[in-house]
């Protein structure tokens, strides 16, 4: 990995700075692993909740479709569509409409819903994986009000390693903390009981993001996405810090967004990643090999 650290160290103050253009040019498709989707009554109350408690008015449409379409015009081939409950007895509902969204929009790979107190979380998990068919499941250890190696999960987490299913879980003290069910250390804890479980924790998994150094070197399917990051003009990230671990572990980073709750379009995201000049290899990796290798190896049955 040093060849890449010492490669972007000679060419980082280049002014031939990769554009959006370049990217386009560089013939790779753009993944994006972390959208996240919900009916318009959902949504609208998504938006309001975002405003009401962090005064963040978002700017996109609350409509699924016109959302979907704003996407693909900005150049995304596929995407994650993520969604979650804040309370019990919602998930199988949801999780059915998005199942009706992803077959009429086959772009989509969906991740299903499920609440850590639903009644029937054992058939809500089941029923994305095996009859949806869905890729993973989703959990938000913020909104939810879990943690991630809580043991009640854990029948959750044997059927996910069993089918070789994928799991996005909201694990990060970023944007947001929360010292009882936020952190690396139930992570850790968590990939300790199940080491060959494939993970995407979102947000760089910030603010832990050298110590999950440790964690990538041991387990192969943990993967961190971009998510929010790069989409937050109010919060600088620590770009020393982030360019140092994806030279590092080029092929355990995907991109994400985080659309559509961000304060603008995602390319502007884009931008502030391809202003950082990575060797255009890792450019290739972050925004599709990788994706499609984590996809890849939780659609194969």
């Amino acid at each position: 990995m040093l060849c890449y650290n010492l490669a972007w160290k000679r060419q980082h103050r280049r002014k031939d700075v990769i554009n959006l253009q370049t990217l386009a040019n560089l013939n790779v498709p753009l993944w994006d692993s972390h959208i996240h989707i919900f009916p318009k009554k959902v949504m609208c109350a998504l938006y309001t909740f975002f405003y009401k408690h962090y005064q963040l008015e978002l700017p996109f449409s609350a409509n699924p479709e016109t959302l979907l379409q704003h996407l693909r015009e900005q150049g995304v081939n596929k995407a994650f569509a993520l969604v979650y409950t804040h309370k019990p007895g919602l998930s199988r509902g949801l999780n059915k409409w998005l199942f009706n969204l992803c077959s009429a929009q086959t772009w989509l790979a969906p991740f299903g819903a499920m609440h850590p107190n639903d009644p029937d979380l054992l058939k809500v998990v089941t029923e994305c994986l095996d009859q949806y068919r869905f890729p993973g499941i989703k959990l938000h250890c913020l909104v939810q009000q879990c943690r991630p190696d809580n043991e009640k999960l854990f029948p959750i987490y044997e059927i996910l390693v069993k089918r070789s299913k994928g799991i996005i879980i909201h694990a990060s003290n970023f944007p947001l903390s929360a010292e009882g069910y936020l952190g690396i250390n139930y992570i850790a804890n968590l990939l300790k009981h199940f080491p060959t479980l494939s993970l995407v924790v979102p947000h760089l998994g910030l603010y832990d993001l050298q110590k999950y150094r440790t964690l990538l070197e041991k387990y192969e399917g943990l993967f961190l996405d971009t998510s929010f990051v790069f989409q937050n003009q109010g919060f600088t990230p620590p770009l020393d810090e982030i360019v140092e671990m994806v030279l590092d572990y080029p092929d355990r980073f995907i991109y994400g967004s985080d659309y559509p709750f961000i304060l603008e379009p995602p390319q502007e995201g884009i931008r502030r990643i391809l202003e950082l000049n990575l060797p255009r290899d890792i450019y290739r990796s972050l925004f599709y090999r990788n994706a499609a290798h984590f996809l890849g190896k939780i659609s194969a049955q």
